[in-house]
Order: structure tokens, then sequence, then C-alpha cells
């Protein structure tokens, strides 16, 4: 049985510092010690390889069908009121992953072949592809847009990446980092009889440790540090989960980490910025000119502090903005969430989801979603913004923060504040690449309002006993509007992250 899923899973070869407040200052405590599954990782990093036509048992198609197949099939669930979950093979490094799925399929599999393929970085045997690296590639979008002081950081990170990404010993210490190899990929059975239509299935980045869907990019862009000889790391944060988890992997790992907040976000979280000054962490707070204090001004600081400890700091950016390479490198390993999503839907309905959401601050749960399935025209990409933080939906062209993107901003270039009641989305700007992909109407992009947001989150909540965060609570309505829009026999994947702290008294009220 392995075997034969290994040979379906087989790819073919077809981006003013100030010390903290004194109301957040502790004495750093040690991290809190933790039992890390060991996993036994073969890494293959071919520079040649030849497609060749391999024979595989029965109908099974080469796992390149994952990302080519035309959508012009029928995939039926057998769902039976329960929830069903898609997960990789039982392995001895993965027991908990061992679960079966009833499936009935009807799959009609024409040749298709639409425009430049995918090329995946991992494999269904474990090993890991080098991935193709490309930058620049964002229209007119992107850039470099920073001080002469950090051109040298920038410079030196783009040959390390390059180098290391190729080097087997990299990906062959990054697979011994993940908590995990697959979140699990689960079927919302209510949530689909609610919605009487599509098929939805959940992408489970709430049962990552802290429940940040940011991992993947986190473990790769630590182990770059290390390889540039940086000793400290510089990360913003909005939601606490991405910076828990950066903090307690640079404990692991040896590293000093700085983690800047907005003082708002600060404020709203203050057990969890306990927690990681508990794992060791120095936290700076940050307010903008017009004395917000969120994501927007994080990031200002945080590329502030970078400039001016360039020399041992890494900045580590909490998503896919600011100047090249920064979002191709958080691109390329957040896009192994996306391949995920690829193989998981392939293993259980023999067929690629029609319809892949999830919510879109700054981008990093979008660039690695729906990158695998960018060159598929009949894979629906749909992203959610919050109503007041929609860069894409009412921003125009300006330069913010190392790059140029889409923001909101009046009519003499002066940014606006934006406003949602996740702290996720609360930003004026949006990732050079997915604003480049929504100019090319590749994805599509709606926005939902608080009150949405908390009506998503009691969704998930009272159908699939999920309390997931307030980011991807936007995503719910439109998710459940899409599955009627596709109607059954259709797939919607939907991202779900963990829940935070903010907002829940009042989550609460209302449930």
């Amino acid at each position: 049985m392995f075997r034969l899923v290994q040979r379906l899973l087989c790819f073919g070869s077809p981006q003013h510092f100030d010390k903290a407040d004194s109301t957040l200052n502790s004495n750093h405590h040690a991290p809190r010690p933790s039992t890390i599954p060991k996993f036994t990782t073969r890494v293959d990093c071919p520079r040649n390889r030849v497609r060749e036509r391999s024979t595989t048992r029965g109908t099974a198609p080469p796992i390149s069908s994952i990302y080519s197949i035309t959508s012009n099939h029928t995939c039926v669930v057998s769902d039976e009121g329960s929830l069903v979950t898609a997960t990789t093979p039982a392995t001895s490094q993965n027991p908990s992953l061992s679960q079966e799925v009833p499936v009935i399929k009807t799959i009609t599999i024409p040749s298709w072949n639409d425009g430049k393929p995918y090329v995946p970085i991992m494999q269904a045997d474990g090993t890991i592809r080098p991935p193709q690296i490309s930058f620049g590639d964002y229209g007119s979008f992107g850039g470099q847009f920073v001080p002469e002081s950090m051109m040298g950081f920038l410079h030196e990170l783009t040959s390390v990446f390059e180098l290391a990404v190729s080097d087997p010993s990299f990906w062959a210490e990054y697979a011994t980092l993940q908590r995990s190899q697959y979140t699990p990929l689960t079927l919302a059975s209510k949530l689909t009889h609610a919605a009487a239509g599509a098929t939805i299935w959940l992408k489970r980045e709430d049962m990552n440790e802290y429940g940040t869907h940011k991992t993947r990019n986190i473990i790769g862009q630590l182990l770059l540090a290390r390889r540039m000889g940086r000793t400290e790391i510089v990360t913003d944060c909005a939601a606490a989960k991405h910076g828990n988890f950066t903090a307690s992997m640079c404990a692991r790992l040896g590293l000093r980490c700085v983690v800047v907040m907005g003082a708002d976000d600060a404020c709203a979280q203050e057990e969890d910025v306990l927690e990681m000054k508990m794992l060791g962490a120095k936290i700076v707070t940050a307010r903008s000119p017009s004395g917000m204090g969120s994501l927007r001004a994080a990031i200002t600081e945080a590329l502030r502090y970078s400039v001016c400890n360039h020399e041992t700091v890494y900045y580590l950016m909490g998503g896919p903005v600011g100047p090249s390479p920064l979002p191709t490198v958080t691109r390329t390993f957040q896009a192994l969430l996306g391949e995920e999503v690829a193989v998981q839907m392939h293993r259980v309905t023999g067929c690629q989801p029609d319809a892949v959401v999830t919510a879109v601050g700054s981008g990093c749960g979008a660039v690695g979603l729906f990158r695998p399935f960018l060159h598929r025209s009949t894979v629906r990409l749909v992203g959610v913004e919050g109503i007041h933080a929609a860069a894409l939906t009412q921003g125009s062209l300006g330069v913010l923060q190392g790059s140029r993107t889409l923001m909101l901003q009046n009519e003499d270039g002066q940014i606006n504040d934006s406003y949602s009641i996740s702290p996720d989305l609360n930003l004026s700007t949006v990732g050079p690449e997915v604003a480049h992909w929504k100019s090319m109407g590749r994805v599509e992009i709606r926005t939902a309002t608080d009150a949405d947001a908390l009506d998503g989150f009691q969704s998930l909540l009272n159908h699939e006993g999920i309390l997931s965060g307030l980011d991807s609570s936007h995503a719910v309505n439109t998710v459940l509007s899409l599955a009627r829009e596709l109607g059954p026999g259709k797939n919607v994947v939907l991202m779900v992250t963990g829940s935070d702290s903010i907002g829940m008294r009042e989550r609460m009220l209302d449930v």
C-alpha cells in the first residue's frame, strides 16, 4: 500500500528604535523543555533530472498530475456524518498520521497542460528537490527601497539563500526541526451540510505548535540566519502565535530573539507577551506616527532595528513584505503548505480542489497556499481581507517598508491607518507578490467585516468544534457562499489558524 501511494506521489519535473516599554519588562526565564520527534529524512537534490516515463500500479497517475490535471472530474466523498481526516500514510516517524479515509470517487483525468508547470519541493518519500528560485517576477511590484546600509545584508541573504536551498544538509536539518511533517486536512462534514453545496475541507494549521501557519517560513529563515553567522533574530509580530513560535525556536537554536509588536497589540495580548518573555524573547513595542500600535508600526520598527544592527541581526520578516529577496524567501518555504494540500487532496479524492480560500493580511498564508496552484487556471484562488484593511481592494500603488506594492494611502501619498479585529489582518499594505497576482486577475479578493469574522468564528465552533483564529474566521462566510456557488461534487479548502486571545471576551458573549 505504501509503495502504491509512494508511486502515486512521485513528483515529476515539469520567492526611533525604542527600548521595550517598562510595563512589559521582566526577567527572562529559561525556555520550557519539549519533546521533539526525530525524523529520518533522505534528501535528494538532483542537478539535471531527465523526465522519464514510469510505470505505476493500476491506473494511478504520477504526482505531476497533481499539479496538471484538469478540473473536469467528479469527486464524491462519503461523509456519513463523521469527521474524515486526510493525512500522509503512517510511518515510524509519524505514527499519529495513520487514519484511512473512506472515499467513493469517479474520476475522469483528460490530458491537461496550461501555462508553466509548478515544480514542487516536497517529495512523497520525504526527499527534497531544490526549488526553482526566481527574483523580481512580481510585475510592477517589489524592488529594494532601503537605506544603503541594508543593501549588504540583502545581497548576502540572496547569495546564502540560493546556496542553502540547493544544499542537501540544509533540508535534512530543516526536516529535523519540523514538529510534524503534515498538518491534517479534515472534512468539515457539518459545515458542508450547512452550505448544501461543495464539500468543504479544512487545512488545520491550528494544530501546529502555537497555532501559527508560519512555522515553515520561521524554521527555514532561522537556519538561514545561522548560516549567515547572525546571532540575533528580530521579527515583527501581530497575533502572538508567530512571536511565541519564533521565540521557542530561537531558544532551541541558541539565538537571541527580539519580538517587535505594535503597542496596542502587545497590550491586548499581555499573557502571550509574558509567555514570549518566558521563552527568552525581548519585547519591543512600537507605534506609527499617527499613533496606531499595530502591525505596520511593528514592521517599520523591526526594519529600523535591523538597519541599526545589520552586522549581527537577521530580520525574520513575518510576512512576504519588504525589500527583495525577503518576499521570495518567505514564499519559498511557505509554498510547502500548498504542496501538502495538493498531495492530501489527491490522496483522498483523486483530484485537486476547485477552490482554495484563505484570509489575507500581509499575504503569508496566500503565498503559501496559492503558489502550487497558481498555474492551474481551473483552481479558484480566493483571498479575504478585513473591510477596513483592504489594501488589495481599496489600495493604490506606492512604496512602503522597502518595496513597491498596493497600500491604503491618501491623495498626498500618506499612509492611511487600517483597522481589523484580527491583528494579523490589521495592515495598510500587502506583499508585492499577492498584489501582482491580484493585478493579473489570478486571485479573487473579497472583504469581510468584524461581524462576519465573529459569525465565522461561531460557525466553526458550533459546527466543527474548532476554536479558530480571528484571521481565518474572516473567510468562513466566503467559503460557505463559494460552496453554494460551486455546488455538489466540487471541493473547497479553507486554511484554519489557531485561536488567539484578542477579542475572546467579545466572542464568548455572542456564543
